[in-house]
């Protein structure tokens, strides 16, 4: 599968995990092409925290898995499909139709959120209730509306 991201002067690359990461040789010396990566989640309380709410929405094993997931989803190239937007304090939103993925950086690189938001219509009707007072669905038609909406916040 070719990237269309290479240069016709790099000698090879090879795919991982679904994005470019590119292993370069140029003109004799060796230079590394990769995504910027994020600084992860602001400290471990909070990744501990958002791992125990959202990793099972990823299958992560654990904690760290889970943060470079995020880190992979918001620090990375942006999939192809993938909806983007920035927010007036400077929080840049993602979200991935294709995967349900949603996520928030702030403009100093932090994760802020990392999840799966789910339609509160899609719920059935004996479990919606308790579960939107909890806030872990949300009330708009579908998630690309979310994805709107959220946008529009601060």
């Amino acid at each position: 599968m070719p990237c269309t991201l290479c240069s016709p002067v790099i000698s090879y690359f090879h795919i991982n995990a679904n994005r470019c990461k590119l292993d370069a040789l140029l003109w004799g010396k060796i230079a590394l092409f990769m995504a910027l990566k994020t600084k992860g989640f602001v400290n471990n309380r909070q990744l501990h925290r958002h791992f125990t709410e959202h990793g099972t929405d990823f299958s992560a094993s654990n904690a760290q898995e889970y943060e470079q997931f995020a880190d992979d989803f918001l620090g990375g190239f942006k999939p192809p499909g993938c909806l983007e937007c920035s927010r007036n304090k400077g929080d840049i939103v993602r979200y991935d139709p294709a995967t349900q993925a949603y996520g928030i950086i702030d403009r100093q690189s932090v994760i802020r959120s990392f999840y799966k938001p789910v339609p509160c219509s899609s719920l059935p009707a004996p479990v919606r209730a308790a579960t939107r007072q909890s806030g872990r669905c949300h009330g708009h038609a579908n998630n690309t509306a979310y994805f709107h909406w959220s946008c529009r916040r601060w």
